[in-house]
Parts: structure tokens; C-alpha cells; sequence
């Protein structure tokens, strides 16, 4: 489990969510602080370096030490012994998710913050991540909680990317209570979209999941307020189905869930 460390408001939420998914597998979890890319001085600089290079190892070993800490205090509050292990990378955020990620089994990255904090055409870290690293990801908001599962919302339009994300959402379906499949319909009506396929190979699965066809010109609209509506404790979507380009100019359905879900989001692409 690829947890990033950056200290967002959510860091605790998405660490407990870790260790409790790593309790589920007797998985390991690996904390991340990436401190984005950082320069090396030109030795005939003198002073100057020998100074900058001690800022550089002090705010390091800051780092080094601040996630340490998270990570052990998130194992004191699960309550049961776990695997852990801290890294340190001075990378870009998203490319250390992304490169990291691919030797994961599913990352938990920070917070997208809101897309008015990014220019236009420039992903995320976790967008980066979700498009480049080729595993699950999972998207916790503050105060959100993995614990207890009563109901999971699965968006289904027919798509690879749906069908990658109920593939690896399989372990969290499979715990809880009840489990909803729901089929976005457009503008476009009503298309195929082997809804009764997946229901029956869910139930080989154990997960008896019930279906529900809704209309909405906002596909991302419709899963949010479903998701309150059922007072659902889980979201499972396919990410990016749609030019990833368009998404990022013109927010659609992938990058709005990512900035506004209210509850863990398992995203994949």
C-alpha cells in the first residue's frame, strides 16, 4: 500500500485507510515523501554550498523524521502490529507516485486540491499517477473511514476502465453490505452495457450487487448525489474513459469525482 505522506488534511484518514487495507492481506505499508526535485550547487561555489548543502540535509532529515512519525503513529492507532517502512524521494510528486506506484499493489495518494489551484492543461499528482503507474488508486477525504462498509457504489458505463475498477475494487465489494450498480444513461439513451453480465459474475464472486439506471446530463453529478443519497461508504469508477485532455480543460467526470468525492474513492484507469 503507496501512501503519500504530504501533510493535506487528509494524511491521517488515507494512513489509517492503508493499514487497514494492509490488515486485510498481511500487506505491507510503504509511506512516500516526495520533496520534488532538488538542486545541486556547483562545487566552486564555496561557502555557499557547503551552506545550502546543510539546509538541504537538515530539511531532509525533517522530512525523514515527519513521516516516520506519521506512519508510527497511524500503526498505534490501528492497535495491531504492521509492516512499515518509510521513503524518501526527491522526486516530483506525481512522477514519485507513478514510478513507485507500479511496484504497489494500490496508492493512496494526497489530495488533488481544487482544480483552480493547477493551469489548465497540468494534472495532479494523483491524476498524474492514476493515468501513468497502471494500479488502483484510492482517493480518501478527510474525516472518511474504510472500517465499516454498508454500502458500496459502483459506476458502470460498459468500459474498460469499469470493468479494471470492479476487478479491483473485488476485495472491498466483497465486505460489504450491500452493493449497488449504477448505470449513468446521457443524452445519447439507452445503450448496452452488459450490466446483467457483471451482476452475474460479481454473484460468482459472492457480491450480490442490485442495479439502478438513472438519467443525468452530468455523469459526475449523478454519482455524487447517489453517493449521498444512499448514504454509500465506498465509490468504485472507472478513470478517464474519455480524452484525458478534454477531462483537464474542461473538468469532466473523472476530475470532478477525484476533487469532490465525500467518501473513499477506489479510481482506475
Amino acid at each position: 500500500m503507496l501512501v503519500d505522506l504530504t501533510d493535506d488534511g487528509a494524511r491521517q484518514a488515507r494512513l489509517d485507510a492503508a493499514f487497514l487495507l494492509a490488515s486485510f492481506s498481511s500487506g505491507r505499508v510503504v509511506g512516500l515523501s516526495a520533496t520534488g526535485p532538488m538542486l545541486d550547487t556547483y562545487r566552486s561555489v564555496g561557502a555557499e554550498t557547503m551552506r545550502y548543502q546543510t539546509m538541504r540535509a537538515d530539511m531532509l532529515r525533517g522530512v525523514e523524521q515527519a513521516g516516520t512519525q506519521a506512519l508510527s503513529e497511524a500503526c498505534g492507532r490501528h492497535g495491531a502490529p504492521a509492516d512499515y517502512s518509510h521513503l524518501l524521494a526527491e522526486q516530483d510528486p506525481g512522477w514519485a507516485l507513478a514510478t513507485h506506484g507500479m511496484a504497489s499493489d494500490i496508492i493512496l495518494p494526497g489530495l488533488p486540491g481544487a482544480p483552480s489551484d493547477l493551469p489548465v492543461l497540468m494534472a495532479s499528482a494523483a491524476e498524474y499517477a492514476l493515468v501513468n503507474a497502471g494500479r488502483p488508486m484510492l482517493v480518501v477525504p478527510p474525516q472518511a473511514r474504510l472500517s465499516k462498509i454498508d454500502t458500496a457504489l459502483v459506476a458502470w458505463n460498459g468500459r474498460r476502465e469499469a470493468a479494471r475498477a470492479v476487478s479491483d475494487a473485488l476485495p472491498l465489494l466483497k465486505r460489504a453490505k450491500r452493493v449497488i450498480l449504477l448505470v449513468v444513461i446521457g443524452g445519447k439513451g439507452l445503450w448496452q452495457h452488459g450490466d446483467g453480465e457483471l451482476l452475474r459474475w460479481l454473484g460468482t464472486h459472492g457480491v450480490r450487487a442490485t442495479l439502478t439506471v438513472e438519467e443525468s446530463s452530468s455523469v459526475a453529478g449523478c454519482l455524487l448525489q447517489k453517493t449521498q443519497q444512499e448514504s454509500a461508504d465506498l465509490l468504485v469508477a472507472g478513470g478517464y474513459g474519455h480524452s484525458r485532455l478534454g477531462e483537464l480543460m474542461t473538468g469532466g467526470t473523472t476530475r470532478t469525482l477525484l476533487h469532490n468525492t465525500p467518501v473513499p474513492l477506489l479510481i482506475s484507469h
